[in-house]
């Protein structure tokens, strides 16, 4: 139910920010890129709709614009220019496990978000990352929780992933060229992503860097020692052909026009070998696509 209507400039940009009420907010994950083995998700947790970086860089390849949650939201404007806040997301997420049995409870695995990014900047406003986290603080019991971002805005809420026993906070760095963003669209400083990762690390949060899709880079060397040495515990290589569909939501973006080559993986399969190789050595796991994403083991 739409609950109001308000403009609001965030990075440049004019946002069309509204807000409505979930029904439910853990959705089943039954089939699909989080339902892979070797240990798939159960559940997705999505507190927005629509994604405020769909202007930037990583707006540019992303298919979520092609996913029925935004397609069937009636926005009415372009991905990227409105974003919809679930705003009794934490109260709903409370309710939902205070409802489920212990045992239930325990084989959950979440993963947040699939379709938006949790700390895009109208969480700065609106905090539904935030009170959903602290909700999770108060049930111990379960299994997983994969907090995804790109966002350096996560740095605040570290000290509440600190008290979840079961989070990872999961960054992703998809290249270590800062102008090759710009010239995409822009988005998060790639240095705030290496501070949070670092902070997060330091502090003792389980992290993880998603390097996905993997898009050009400096060289493999460089780009692969950072991220050996960023502190994160696992990493995880991916293509934009790993968009759920082998390439075709892909090949529907603005990305698939700028880039010609884009359906060219062997940059990816480079620096996967070389982390693969070096990982050992840095006590870092090293996963690719789907099964890299799925490959955080049971911790009951």
């Amino acid at each position: 139910m739409l609950k109001e209507r308000v403009w609001t400039q965030d990075e440049g940009e004019a946002m069309h920010v509204s807000s409505t009420e979930a029904s439910s907010i853990l959705t089943p994950q039954r089939g699909g890129f989080l339902a892979a083995p070797p240990y798939p998700f159960t559940h997705a947790l999505s507190a927005y709709t629509g994604c405020a970086y769909g202007q930037t860089a990583c707006g540019q390849y992303c298919y979520a614009r092609f996913l029925p949650n935004w397609m069937t939201a009636g926005l009415g404007t372009s991905w990227g220019l409105a974003v919809q806040v679930k705003v009794n997301a934490p109260a709903v997420l409370e309710q939902t496990l205070r409802h489920m049995s212990p045992e239930r409870r325990r084989r959950l695995r979440v993963f947040m978000s699939t379709t938006t990014d949790p700390y895009q900047p109208v969480e700065r406003r609106y905090q539904v990352t935030r009170r959903c986290l602290e909700i999770f603080a108060s049930y111990p019991d379960l299994d997983l929780l994969v907090v995804q971002t790109r966002s350096p805005l996560a740095t605040r809420d570290l000290d509440l992933l600190l008290q979840i026993p079961y989070a990872w906070l999961s960054v992703t760095i998809e290249t270590d060229d800062m102008a090759y963003l710009r010239r995409l669209g822009g988005g998060p400083a790639l240095e705030g992503r290496w501070q949070l990762i670092r902070q997060a690390s330091r502090l003792g949060v389980k992290t993880q860097i998603t390097i996905s899709p993997c898009l050009r880079f400096t060289d493999v060397e460089t780009f692969g020692g950072q991220l050996l040495e960023s502190g994160a515990r696992r990493l995880v290589v991916d293509t934009v052909e790993g968009d759920g569909a082998g390439g075709e939501r892909t090949a529907r973006t603005p990305f698939a026009r700028q880039e010609p080559a884009w359906r060219d993986t062997q940059p990816a399969h480079i620096l996967y070998a070389y982390l693969q190789a070096h990982g050992t050595d840095h006590g870092v796991a090293v996963g690719w696509g789907a099964s890299g994403f799925c490959g955080i083991a049971p911790r009951h």
